[in-house]
């Protein structure tokens, strides 16, 4: 299994709640890590960076933009 790095992320969701996903997505190849966050969305490990979907913004305003792209792509 690859070693994960913890990044530290002091203004958003603390690393004690991301370090689990980290290392369920190093775990499992067909996983995927996505993350919606203000300034530390990037802040991946670099195992997983390949996998990684990081989003910076607001996650109400974001979900908003996904929601208006998929009525007009359904």
């Amino acid at each position: 299994m690859a070693k994960l790095k913890v990044v530290r992320n002091k203004h958003n969701t603390p690393v004690i709640i991301k370090y689990p996903f980290w290392q369920m997505t190093a775990q499992n190849p067909q996983a995927e890590y996505i993350c919606i966050n203000y300034g530390d969305a990037a802040a991946v490990p670099k195992a997983i960076s390949k996998r990684a979907v990081c989003i910076e913004g607001d996650i109400g305003e974001v979900l908003k933009q996904i929601k208006k792209l998929m009525k007009y792509h359904i």
